[in-house]
């Protein structure tokens, strides 16, 4: 049998809704494993942090509050996020949440069908976009990024940038030489914008440069040791993605 490609969790405060949801996934949509069903924010927090889903479907109302509660708590989630709802009230505000779909209840199988259909659609396009060759032209100088902090503008070759480490809406980025650069930017931004064929983000607050990438330890505690001596979580379900992008360059 395959591995499941989406490890989801559900949040729903309806233990029957819960239920109905993970069965219908479970017949029609095997790529998906359900690792939990919670109820509660602070719960919800917990197990997303513990079990590092790339799939969460967020029913809006949970038992003591509801997901946006949890997503602020969590600062930042890097998986892909489903919204339910009963009505469309917070359909805007779900997509302020980087929603990829907001879904009214109830959930058919064929709506449910159709919305992994196109997350699998757009998982392929990044990867593809992961892969994508440099261009093979005349050799160019290193490409620069303009950093603004406190009011200065640094001018950084990316080839000296060693990792990232993201906290909420700000980011330390770590340079050769040991300096440090705090930016009013959430890491996010970093990945979209540094080219994906050299960085990688290997958990929800770390991005690291592949050039400064000197190992990676196994462990309880899974650990990538970066040239400045500095080393980055690696998280589990990074890791198998993370080595496979090694093993390409």
């Amino acid at each position: 049998m395959s591995t499941p490609k989406w490890n989801s969790i559900i949040l729903d405060s309806n233990p029957s809704d819960s239920r109905i949801l993970k069965n219908l996934l479970h017949a029609y949509c095997p790529q998906v494993k359900v690792q939990a069903e919670v109820a509660e924010v602070a719960e919800a927090v917990s197990s997303i942090q513990l079990l590092e889903p790339n799939l969460v479907f967020c029913n809006v109302t949970l038992q003591n509050g509801n997901s946006f509660e949890v997503l602020d708590q969590l600062e930042q989630y890097n998986g892909n996020l489903i919204f339910l709802a009963s009505d469309e009230k917070c359909a805007i505000k779900a997509f302020r949440y980087n929603a990829f779909d907001y879904l009214l209840k109830p959930v058919t199988s064929e709506i449910l069908i159709d919305v992994m259909e196109r997350l699998e659609v757009r998982a392929h396009q990044l990867d593809q976009r992961m892969e994508a060759p440099e261009d093979p032209g005349p050799k160019k100088k290193f490409a620069t990024i303009i950093l603004n902090a406190a009011g200065v503008q640094h001018v950084v070759h990316i080839s000296d940038i060693i990792h990232l480490e993201g906290d909420g809406n700000y980011s330390t980025v770590h340079l050769s030489g040991g300096d440090k650069i705090l930016v009013s930017k959430p890491l996010k931004y970093f990945e979209d914008v540094l080219p994906a064929r050299h960085f990688f983000r290997v958990h929800q607050s770390h991005i690291v440069n592949l050039a400064n990438v000197k190992s990676v330890q196994n462990g309880d505690a899974q650990v990538i040791n970066l040239s400045n001596g500095n080393v980055s979580p690696l998280a589990r379900r990074k890791k198998d993605q993370f080595l496979s992008w090694l093993a390409r360059q």
